[in-house]
């Protein structure tokens, strides 16, 4: 495990903010935050190129704090791979055994399984500049791997590549982190990438935490508006609470011209008692459309309107809908089949409606 306790660092006038978290054993956490939120500053914070302000780091119960890089048995991908042009593919993945002075043949099968498993064998006596990017970052993960830590960080790995490789790559990580049985600490700015790879993910905003959770749990309930509107949801409308029971509140949200129902389950932090303010978002892929002109048997959650714009993007589309009597714009993503079936029309009179547990509070 390695574990993270009330961190701070500084570099020139931005901050960390007493960064907390622990990466269990054999687990991918990820933290995902927009370029210059602090994450690359972070990962150099836990292997020791920048000095902490406070806080400790970790690894397996045994404090680093205060250790050297060389002796935190931490290996490290950074942004820019770091591989020595002037060395060949193998030369590049040996040199950390090489270091330690660890020449086995035991190793050696090691290194060729592990290049083997990228698909990265044939190229063993290419040089590095010889290699596609997609090839480099092969031989950059064979390479921290191959170094003999079980705790790997990587900053951005795959940041610099199309998104088909990315996606490609994504798969490769998942195969040697099972079968190497790392523990992995990510950093990232593709939400995408963070819950695809990620078993919990952390959000980090202007050098803070902001949420941590199980990948789901924190895709399904933003912690607070910052998370959500970093996530690209816009479906964000302020909310009083009318009435509430054990199982549903009762939200009234002047913005839309309807009262919602909502689950209890929806909150992170339960409103306690009726008149407290709140926030309601959805995601704009759980809103669904109905034609007004179709018998409905939905009764909560309904809003009828107007259909604003219908915006083409391949395998998905986003529609904007204005609900009735109010300036309001309802983001709504359908798939492609859907609007064909739909034969829906800019200014077409619709309604939508949102399912409950669907619906976040915050």
């Amino acid at each position: 495990m390695l574990e993270l306790r009330d961190i701070a660092a500084k570099a020139g006038t931005f901050a960390l903010n007493d960064i907390s978290l622990a990466v269990d054993r054999g687990s991918c956490h990820v933290i995902v935050g927009a370029t210059g939120s602090g994450k690359t500053l972070l990962l150099e914070s836990i292997l020791g190129l920048r000095k902490l302000s406070r806080g400790s780091v970790l690894l397996s119960g045994r404090e680093i704090t205060n250790q050297p890089l060389e002796k935190r048995n931490i290996s490290y991908v950074p942004q820019d791979l770091a591989l020595f042009p002037h060395l060949t593919v193998e030369d590049n993945i040996l040199y950390g055994l090489r270091m330690k002075g660890i020449k086995d043949r035991e190793h050696a099968r090691m290194v060729e399984m592990l290049m083997e498993t990228v698909g990265i064998k044939e190229l063993a006596r290419r040089s590095i500049g010889n290699l596609s990017g997609g090839e480099r970052q092969r031989v950059a993960l064979v390479r921290a791997i191959a170094a003999g830590n079980n705790h790997l960080l990587l900053d951005e790995p795959f940041s610099a590549l199309h998104q088909g490789l990315r996606r490609e790559l994504w798969f490769v990580l998942k195969e040697l982190q099972k079968s190497c049985d790392l523990t992995v600490l990510m950093v990232t700015h593709d939400i995408e990438e963070a819950f695809f790879l990620g078993d919990r993910v952390s959000v980090m905003i202007d050098g803070a935490i902001r949420q941590t959770g199980v990948a789901r749990d924190v895709y399904e309930k933003p912690a607070d508006t910052a998370v959500a509107r970093f996530f690209g949801i816009r479906n964000i409308f302020p909310g009083r609470v009318r009435a509430l029971s054990k199982s549903v509140l009762h939200v009234a949200c002047d913005s839309l011209g309807a009262e919602l129902t909502i689950p209890m389950g929806a909150a992170l932090h339960q409103p306690t008692e009726p008149g407290a303010r709140c926030t309601v978002g959805i995601r704009p892929e759980n809103v669904m459309v109905l034609k007004t002109d179709r018998p409905s048997y939905v009764q909560e959650n309904l809003l009828a309107g107007i259909l604003t714009e219908i915006l083409l993007k391949g395998a998905t589309h986003t529609l904007l809908f204005r609900p009735a009597g109010t300036a309001t714009v309802v983001e709504i993503e359908v798939p492609d089949y859907a609007l064909k079936k739909l034969q829906l029309n800019v200014g077409d009179g619709i309604s939508i409606f949102f399912k409950g547990e669907s619906l976040f509070l915050i």
